[in-house]
């Protein structure tokens, strides 16, 4: 894997993990969760508005790039030839995704959610349904969506990709606006931007050149991004066409902009050579699997304990900082244990 890749893996799943630590409420029709309902209007809200706004400028971009990276290694395989027909390439993925998506869903995901209260006010089969079946939040949907994508990209994606595909893949990304629920929406959603990585590594040493050449470029690129994104926040509630269209170059600029770092950064001699840079690279897909349970548990013992604490604004700023080490350190002990105690099924966190 190239060494620009493995840190922009690394950031991608960090950036997960930060985005995770901020909310206080999860709303659906099969659970859900609301503290933010006991935030009153002082610096409390205004902190938490703050740490909001950080998460929703990481959700601009931080999947449609985990997609493209995705799109990326695809690509690599794809040029070593790796999948030659389609059972095989069905055969590891239902092993890969779909297998840890159910078993951890019913074994890890929904016995946490029930013991956080977040099923509180729905029966036990919709909740149960609504894990399974995407339409009561399970950030699981990635497992999933991965797989349909690449069952997809399979007969559509071959070493030279035609510009008409992407095309294609854009026009369902736009109709995936209307679609529900999120089984449907997601795959159509994000098969635009796994193109993307698919193209772009084919083009990667290219722009790797690019970046090195022009000395400003990541700078400009900040710039563009940070100008856009405060366009988007005072366009959002009137203009909501321009700020979809707005939203949808965030998320092509945030990606490259977070490549172009982790490149520059991957330059540097020993950057990436550390062992828990190394642990978080080896089990990010562990990580992602263990970790956002552990915000419901983390938000509802925390207010059990002391009702007050994480309203208040020292509270909110310790919760965002305590959820983020928590879910970091808790999901990549969890993972190495896996590996350690069920060796045969390592398969499932890798």
């Amino acid at each position: 894997m190239k060494k620009e890749y493995d840190i922009l893996k690394v950031v991608a799943i960090l950036m997960v993990l930060v985005s995770h630590s901020t909310y206080y409420i999860i709303s659906t029709k099969y659970g859900g969760i609301d503290y933010q309902q006991y935030l009153e209007q002082n610096m409390s809200l205004v902190l938490y508005k703050i740490f909001d706004k950080v998460r929703e400028i990481l959700y601009y971009f931080h999947m449609p790039m985990f997609m493209a990276l995705s799109g990326a290694f695809y690509y690599l395989q794809v040029k070593r030839d790796k999948w030659i027909n389609f059972m095989l390439i069905l055969k590891q993925k239902i092993k890969r995704l779909v297998i840890p998506f159910v078993i951890f869903t019913l074994l890890y995901v929904f016995p946490i959610k029930y013991f956080s209260n977040y099923f509180e006010y729905t029966t036990f089969s919709r909740a149960v349904l609504g894990q399974l079946f995407l339409i009561g939040n399970n950030h699981l949907w990635y497992l999933f969506t991965l797989f349909i994508i690449f069952i997809i990209s399979f007969f559509t994606l071959k070493r030279e990709i035609k510009f008409a595909t992407i095309i294609i893949f854009y026009v369902l990304h736009i109709l995936s606006y209307k679609v529900d629920p999120l089984l449907f929406k997601a795959p159509l959603q994000f098969l635009f931007y796994f193109s993307m990585g698919f193209a772009f590594e084919s083009k990667r040493e290219k722009y790797n050149q690019f970046i090195s050449t022009k000395r400003n470029y990541v700078l400009i690129l900040s710039m563009v991004f940070v100008l856009i994104t405060l366009l988007n926040f005072n366009l959002k509630y009137t203009y909501t066409l321009v700020s979809k269209i707005l939203v949808e170059l965030l998320a092509i600029l945030g990606s490259l902009l977070t490549y172009s770092i982790s490149y520059l950064i991957s330059r540097k001699e020993r950057s990436g050579s550390s062992c828990f840079f190394k642990l978080i690279l080896m089990n990010g897909l562990g990580i992602y699997i263990f970790s956002d349970p552990l915000n419901y548990l983390i938000l509802y013992i925390s207010y059990s304990l002391n009702s007050q604490f994480m309203f208040s604004p020292f509270g909110i700023i310790f919760m965002v900082v305590l959820r983020f080490f928590i879910t970091l350190f808790v999901s990549l002990i969890v993972t190495v244990i896996f590996k350690k105690c069920f060796k045969k099924y390592t398969w499932l966190v890798n």
